[in-house]
């Protein structure tokens, strides 16, 4: 049985029965043969009416490739010239995270800070307001607050990433979802059909696919490949808004079909290029905590 939560956008996708009819020569055969029998019977002015309405109504083949403004190959120029705009923001974050298959949840809300190039801060409150934990990432290094055992975790992404793996690879998604895409190098076009152009990009040593809406440029799949070609990390995006940051969606869902979890995110009260200071991606804690580092 197909498995459509996740199947592999670099690779030809599992085709439905109606699909398969309505591509297939048996169909184009029938239609060819009912054209035949209308010139025969009513006469050519007849035929141009339903072969017209035909057309209308899907029966004969059209031409299923989408026409995007920009080559395939200048997407990520493209994107990174989008992208430049928009320096900072803030956002509320509601964030619904299941493990083992669902067998556990967890949800979380919280503010959002990010700065230009890697400045990331992220504090999560529980019921009432309380504060669960501050999150700061700049650059290579992280601090982990964790106001309940007056602790903080610091120390290198790399141990961050083994400690936390969920909350770092999405941390590690907002570079390409901000089309902060200077890094990201096209590698080869894999479809451009009606609805979607996917293409294949290397990013920070690693092969992604990434799914496009051909029009707009919109960002709505990402998969990353694992070096047998397999899908390790998989995104989808959507709730896009309008105007200059319409690009930016307000929804997205992060799955790891080997670890088994997945992340559903929705941002709310957007707002784009604040003026943020260096102590906004600081820690400041009201006593003195103990610092665990990061093994």
């Amino acid at each position: 049985m197909c498995d459509f939560n996740y199947a592999h956008p670099l690779i030809p996708h599992c085709i439905r029965e109606a699909a398969l009819l309505k591509k297939s020569s048996m169909t184009s055969i029938l239609t060819i043969g009912l054209l035949t029998h209308c010139c025969r019977v009513f006469g050519p002015r007849l035929l141009a009416v339903t072969f017209a309405l035909l057309m209308l109504h899907g029966f004969l083949p059209k031409d299923v490739h989408a026409s995007p403004s920009v080559k395939p190959s200048e997407i990520p120029r493209v994107l990174t010239e989008k992208g430049k705009n928009l320096s900072a923001f803030k956002a509320v974050m509601s964030v619904k995270s299941s493990y083992d298959d669902g067998k556990s949840q967890q949800d979380i809300k919280g503010f959002l800070l990010y700065r230009r190039p890697d400045d990331f801060r992220f504090q999560g409150l529980g019921p009432g307001g309380n504060s669960l934990f501050e999150l700061i990432i700049k650059s290579t290094r992280f601090e982990l607050y964790i106001p309940q055992e007056s602790k903080i975790i610091k120390g290198a992404k790399g141990c961050f990433a083994r400690r936390f793996p969920d909350v770092a690879e999405i941390e590690g998604l907002i570079p390409i979802i901000l089309y902060q895409w200077k890094r990201v190098a096209f590698d080869k076009l894999v479809s451009n059909e009606a609805g979607h152009i996917t293409i294949r990009l290397k990013f920070d040593g690693r092969f992604w696919g990434a799914t496009l809406d051909p029009e707009k440029l919109l960002l709505k799949r990402l998969v990353r490949l694992g070096s047998d070609g397999s899908i390790d990390l998989a995104a989808e995006f959507g709730d896009f808004g309008s105007g200059d940051f319409g690009w930016l969606p307000r929804r997205f869902e992060v799955r790891s079909p080997v670890a088994k979890w997945r992340t559903v995110v929705h941002i709310t009260k957007i707002e784009t290029n604040p003026f943020l200071l260096e102590k906004n991606f600081m820690l400041e804690p009201t006593f003195t905590p103990k610092i665990e580092e990061c093994r």
